[in-house]
C-alpha cells in the first residue's frame, strides 16, 4: 500500500530489523475537518550509512526510502502541497548524537491534503486516510486510497527497478552482499520508538488503539511490544458526528 499507511508499515519493518528508527506523529482534527500534523523522524548513522551502501549496490528495499525523507527540498514541499491546501509550519532538519532529525508540521484544510503532503514527503502517493460517513450519526476515520496520478518519471523509475531485480536476483556476490548489509542491521538493535496520535473532533465510539484517552487514539512500537505480534497501525476510529461540519467521503 503505498500510502501514509504504507510510510507506517516501512517504519515497523525497519525498526523491526534495526530498531534504530524514531517516527512519532501526532495529528489534531478540528470540528471543520481541517487541523495539524506533526512528524518527527529520526535515524541513527547506522542506519543511513547502510542505506547508502544499499543503494550503491542497487537493493531495492523500502528502507531506502526512509533516507529521501530527510533530504527533501523545502520549497519544493511548499509549493507541492500549497495546490492541496496544506501549509508548511514548520520544517526543521538537525543532527544530534549522530542522528539525523526531520521535524515537520503541516496545517492542513482536510485529510485528502493532508494525505497528499505525507505523500509527498516520502515519495509514495497513492493513499491516505479519510473521514467517512457510515451513518447513524457517526463518522469513521479509516484508511482510504485516493486516485493521486503517478508522475511520468516515477512510471520509468518502476520499469528499470523491475529490470534490476531480475538481474540482481541472479547475482550470487550481489545477494551475499546484501545479506551482509542486512546483517549489519541485524546487529543495530537499540532505540526503537514509533508512535501515532490521532485525536478526532468528536466522541469516539470505537478504536482499534492499544490506547484511548478521550478523543485522542494512540499506537505504538516500542522495546516492549515489539516482538509480541506487532501492532495494527492502520487507524480505524468511530466517532459521533454531533455538532461537526465538515466533509465527509459518503460509505
Amino acid at each position: 500500500m503505498k500510502s501514509l499507511l504504507k510510510i507506517i508499515a516501512v517504519m515497523v519493518m525497519a525498526v523491526s530489523m534495526v530498531g534504530c528508527v524514531q517516527m512519532h506523529m501526532d495529528t489534531e482534527i478540528k470540528k471543520d475537518g481541517s487541523g495539524e500534523m506533526d512528524l518527527t523522524l529520526s535515524l541513527s548513522k547506522v542506519l543511513t550509512d547502510a542505506i547508502a551502501e544499499m543503494g550503491t549496490e542497487g537493493m531495492d528495499d523500502d528502507i531506502g526510502n526512509l533516507e529521501g525523507v530527510l533530504n527533501i527540498d523545502k520549497k519544493e514541499l511548499e509549493k507541492s502541497i500549497k495546490k492541496h491546501d496544506v501549509k508548511l509550519k514548520k520544517f526543521k532538519r538537525s543532527v544530534v548524537d549522530d542522528r539525523e532529525t526531520l521535524a515537520v508540521t503541516f496545517q492542513f484544510k482536510d485529510l485528502k491534503g493532508l494525505s497528499f503532503a505525507m505523500g509527498e514527503v516520502m515519495g509514495e502517493n497513492e493513499g491516505g486516510m479519510a473521514i467517512i460517513d457510515i451513518g447513524n450519526g457517526q463518522y469513521a476515520l479509516r484508511p482510504y486510497q485516493y486516485d493521486w496520478p503517478m508522475k511520468a518519471e516515477e512510471e520509468v523509475e518502476e520499469e528499470e527497478v523491475s529490470e534490476e531485480m531480475d538481474m540482481d536476483d541472479m547475482d550470487p556476490e550481489k545477494m551475499q552482499k546484501q545479506m551482509e548489509l542486512m546483517g549489519t542491521l541485524m546487529g543495530a538493535m537499540g532505540e526503537i520508538d514509533i508512535s501515532m496520535k490521532i485525536t478526532v473532533p468528536g466522541d469516539i465510539i470505537e478504536s482499534n488503539a492499544p490506547v484511548v484517552e478521550g478523543r485522542t487514539s494512540t499506537w505504538s512500537i516500542n522495546a516492549s511490544n515489539m516482538m509480541s505480534g506487532g501492532t495494527d497501525m492502520e487507524p480505524n476510529i468511530i466517532f459521533s458526528s454531533k455538532g461537526l461540519k465538515l466533509e465527509a467521503i459518503q460509505e
